[in-house]
């Protein structure tokens, strides 16, 4: 072959077909190392995420870089939120700025045929939500945070169709996890119920 014939050819895809080939697959990915921590030898979770991913048009390898479960949720990070927003047909423009005086980040999102939508997420409002100065992301990339906040609430507010309910890697990462031991929790269903 010569150069320009191999760049014209189609490419090779692993896409599942049917249940049975997607759960071969999902066990042939979990055994390797290129794939997340998070789905390395967890063949159910990588099932889930592919079919997650296939419902928002994603390939399979695509769901695995985009999709996490963080603290009970699946989620998206901020940019794979965005190109799945920009990659549906009712999408027509985002605008995103940061005004440093006002520490605010601001997302203007435009579907076709409607007027614009504006989400402002301030410092002020991290601190109402007890996420100004936390330790990790917020503390050393506040600018970022306050821009992927504005970012994941103006999408999700317009473009709920394309996403399929999910929300933002790093606002799932914001959530509290309730760390109450399964036996503790049993224990109260079992009050609960005798009482």
């Amino acid at each position: 072959y010569k150069m320009g014939q191999l760049a014209t050819q189609s490419t090779f895809s692993l896409t599942p077909n049917n249940l049975q080939e997607a759960m071969q697959y999902s066990e042939i990915l979990a055994k390797s190392t290129i794939v997340p921590k998070i789905y390395q030898n967890r063949s159910g979770d990588i099932l889930v995420a592919i079919q997650m991913g296939a419902e928002l048009g994603l390939k399979p390898i695509q769901s695995l870089q985009s999709i996490a479960v963080i603290n009970g949720r699946p989620s998206v990070y901020g940019d794979g939120l965005l190109a799945l927003v920009q990659a549906h047909a009712s999408f027509e423009d985002i605008q995103e700025s940061f005004d440093e005086e006002a520490n605010a980040a601001t997302c203007i999102i435009k579907r076709k045929n409607q007027s614009s939508y504006t989400v402002k997420y301030t410092k002020e409002d991290a601190e109402k939500a007890g996420l100004w100065g936390k330790m990790g992301p917020w503390k050393q990339y506040p600018k970022r945070m306050l821009q992927m906040r504005a970012r994941g609430f103006a999408l999700r507010d317009k473009f709920a169709d394309a996403l399929g309910g999910l929300i933002t890697a790093e606002e799932a990462q914001d959530m509290p996890v309730d760390v109450t031991p399964k036996t503790q929790k049993l224990k109260s269903r079992l009050n609960d119920l005798l009482a």
